[in-house]
């Protein structure tokens, strides 16, 4: 299985549903498992679980803020996933910048070989 997770914060700001409703575009096309950190931060054991069992190989990155609380969770937890990818910020959702959030994240996963 080639499948790739993708960690995210679930926040409401408007670049975090820009990169959801990027995802769930993506999600359709190739394989993909994403991942909030939010119930890991809340340790909640289950999620927290979930967040050490990750492969860091196979873990992208998708941070929609400076706040990069997906990259901040999993190294709390101990991983460090092989790469990261930091969106633009939007103040308005669009198809716009849903696209552009769609390319850019199918190029991170392309370079992770998926």
């Amino acid at each position: 299985m080639n499948q790739i997770n993708v960690v995210m914060c679930s926040g409401f700001s408007p670049s975090s549903r820009m990169i959801r409703k990027a995802l769930r575009r993506i999600a359709e096309k190739v394989d993909i498992r994403v991942i909030s950190v939010c119930p890991s931060s809340a340790n909640l054991a289950k999620h927290v679980e979930e967040i050490t069992e990750l492969n860091p190989t196979r873990t992208l990155v998708i941070e929609g803020c400076d706040g990069c609380c997906g990259s901040i969770n999993l190294m709390m937890r101990g991983v460090i996933a092989s790469k990261t990818t930091i969106m633009e910020k939007v103040s308005i959702v669009d198809e716009s910048a849903i696209n552009r959030a769609e390319e850019s994240i199918m190029a991170a996963l392309e370079e992770m070989n998926l």
